[in-house]
């Protein structure tokens, strides 16, 4: 075959060709990868010994200690339960979770900051088991491999015209993942809190949280004039107006065992106050826990005696941008 009339469909079939297949282990079907269970394994430690060359772990043995406890819960109702999974709270004041292929899972300090209760930390966790046990990284990794190849040889041996087709069809390649990957690792996770005793709901508190962030951002983007980050950009709607987000959440509801364990605010709450908060860029603060034992308290008082305002401390407690205090709940601010 002159490699010159080669078309992109063809180029596809040949990516194909070059991949292994294997079962996923959430769908039992077979899988487009170039990458064996045990290279999976070997490349999530590689990457957890680089992650902690460049950022720390929190120093809060009881903090990493109940975070592994509610992980290794979650996982062992995963669809890898067999594989050994990594828990690890980052002292971090970025707003993120993310997982390495083999189970390596982390959440950062700054992410933490803004959860509620155990429930939505059961939700970001259970959401990173999903990527995992879905094999999403490593999906990610083959769909990049296979790109490098094909592109290496149409460099050499194709047109200009035939390079840009393959181009484009490279960038859908690995592009094309996005959305239903996030989907899939909220299903599974909704799943796995239901399978634990969680509500399902919590999923989509999760998500709640992280589009509050955006809409924070917003706020301040204005007011600083520069453009907005997005924190969880696969949803462009509020998520409770969410078809399929609140399609794949519900599905978990079947599960006999989903409710049966509380979302644990109050534990939640208790488990990080103290932790350090990130304040500004030149400055720290800590988080401080108390009851709302006056009534009438409002975040417009509270900010008085915290080192963040009013907005800051809705976003939180989970009250962005009109909440205020629950009379007899738990609160944060920040010293």
């Amino acid at each position: 075959m002159n490699i010159k009339n080669i078309s992109v469909g063809s180029l596809i079939v040949l990516a194909i060709t070059l991949a292994g297949c294997s079962a996923n282990p959430v769908t039992g079907k077979k899988d487009f990868t170039l990458i064996s269970k045990d290279e999976e394994t070997a490349m999530g430690a590689q990457g957890h010994r680089d992650i902690l060359k460049t950022m720390k772990r929190y120093n809060n043995a009881s903090l990493q200690a109940y975070v592994n406890g509610i992980g290794q819960a979650l996982a062992r109702k995963s669809h890898r339960s067999g594989i050994r999974y990594t828990f690890t709270v980052l002292d971090d004041p970025s707003v993120n979770a993310f997982a390495l292929p083999g189970g390596y899972i982390y959440i950062t300090t700054g992410l933490m900051a803004y959860l509620n209760s155990e429930g939505e930390l059961a939700g970001v966790l259970g959401h990173e088991i999903g990527h995992v046990t879905a094999r999403h990284g490593v999906k990610q990794q083959s769909a990049s491999i296979a790109s490098a190849i094909l592109l290496d040889i149409l460099a050499k041996k194709t047109s200009a015209g035939n390079a840009r087709s393959l181009n484009q069809f490279g960038t859908a390649l690995i592009r094309g993942y996005g959305r239903d990957h996030e989907l899939q690792a909220d299903q599974l996770g909704a799943e796995y809190l239901a399978r634990v005793g969680y509500q399902p709901q919590s999923m989509i508190d999760v998500v709640r949280v992280l589009k509050a962030q955006e809409e924070f951002d917003k706020l301040q983007a204005r007011q600083e004039g520069r453009k907005p980050r997005a924190y969880h950009g696969v949803f462009s709607t509020h998520p409770s107006n969410d078809k399929r987000l609140q399609q794949v959440i519900g599905a978990a509801k079947r599960f006999k065992s989903a409710g049966t364990r509380s979302t644990n605010h109050d534990g939640y709450l208790k488990h990080i106050n103290g932790m350090k908060y990130r304040i500004d860029k030149r400055h720290n603060g800590r988080i401080v826990v108390g009851r709302a034992t006056t009534r009438g308290l409002t975040y417009a008082k509270l900010a008085r005696r915290s080192k963040v305002g009013e907005q800051r401390l809705r976003l939180l407690n989970g009250m962005f941008p009109k909440g205020q205090p629950v009379h007899g709940r738990l609160v944060k601010i920040i010293n």
